[in-house]
C-alpha cells in the first residue's frame, strides 16, 4: 500500500484519524463534546445537559454574546495561523483549513459561528479586506478558492497599534480610578465615627463667692519688751 503524499486529502484524513478527530459538524462547541454521527449529535442536542446550558444562557441574555465570542475567536485564530505559517503567500483555502484543524484539537469549530461553510467564511474575509480571494481559471466551481493574507501598510499598522494602546491606557485609567474610589469608600465605612464631646454649661449670670467657713490666720503681735514666747510663759 502506497504512502499518502504530504498535503493530500488522504494524508489529511490519516492525520485526523491519528489525532482522534472526527467529523466537525458533529461537534458541540458549547458542551465541548464530539459525537460520532448524526444520530448521536441529534441525541446530544436533546439531552438535559445541553438544553440546560442553552436555557441558562437564554435566561441570562448571553446567548448572542457567546456566539459573537466564538465568531471573533475563530476568525482571529484563523488569520493568526495564516500569517505565521504562510505570510502573504497564496494557498488553497481548503488545504489551509485542514492545517487549522490539525493545529489545535480544541480549536473553535466553524459550526459554532454564524458561517455555515468555509466558502461563506472566506467570502466574509475577502469582503472585509482581510484576505485576497482568488479563483483559478481552470476551477470548475467556486469551492476551489485560494487565499492570500492582505499585508497592511506600515502606517496603517502603526495607527491600529496606537489606537489599541490608547484604548488600553484609557481602560487601565478607568480601572485605577474605580479602585481608588472603592478604597476611599471602604476606608470611610471602616473608620469609627468620632464620639461627640460632652457639653459643659456656661454660667451667664453674676458669680457669687462665699467666704463662710474660711478661717483667717491673724498675724503675731509685736511686743515692746521680750518676745511672744515670753509673754505666753507668764
Amino acid at each position: 500500500m502506497g504512502k499518502a503524499d504530504f498535503g493530500s486529502a488522504k494524508y489529511q484524513a490519516k492525520q485526523l484519524k491519528a489525532l482522534g478527530l472526527q467529523k466537525l459538524r458533529y461537534y458541540c462547541q458549547l458542551c465541548l463534546k464530539q459525537c460520532r454521527d448524526a444520530n448521536g449529535f441529534k441525541n446530544h442536542l436533546a439531552s438535559p445537559s445541553h438544553t440546560g446550558r442553552i436555557s441558562n444562557l437564554s435566561t441570562a441574555g448571553r446567548a448572542q454574546d457567546v456566539i459573537a465570542q466564538y465568531l471573533l475567536q475563530f476568525e482571529a485564530e484563523f488569520l493568526r495561523l495564516l500569517r505565521v505559517n504562510h505570510g502573504t503567500k497564496k494557498i488553497s483555502a481548503n488545504k489551509f483549513y485542514q492545517e487549522y484543524i490539525l493545529h489545535d484539537k480544541d480549536h473553535v469549530h466553524m459550526n459554532a459561528t454564524r458561517w455555515s461553510s468555509l466558502t461563506a467564511f472566506i467570502k466574509h474575509l475577502g469582503q472585509s479586506s482581510k484576505v485576497r480571494v482568488e479563483i483559478p481559471e481552470d476551477a470548475d466551481d467556486e469551492f476551489n478558492l485560494f487565499i492570500r493574507l492582505v499585508d497592511l501598510p506600515l502606517e496603517t499598522l502603526d495607527g491600529h497599534r496606537a489606537r489599541a494602546l490608547q484604548t488600553e491606557e484609557e481602560r487601565l485609567m478607568k480601572f485605577l480610578d474605580a479602585q481608588i474610589e472603592k478604597g476611599k469608600q471602604l476606608q470611610s465605612e471602616a473608620a469609627p465615627s468620632p464620639e461627640p464631646a460632652p457639653v459643659v454649661p456656661v454660667a451667664t449670670g453674676p458669680v457669687a463667692i462665699s467666704l463662710r467657713g474660711v478661717r483667717m490666720k491673724k498675724p503675731p503681735k509685736k511686743l515692746a519688751f521680750g518676745s511672744q514666747s515670753d509673754d505666753d510663759d507668764e
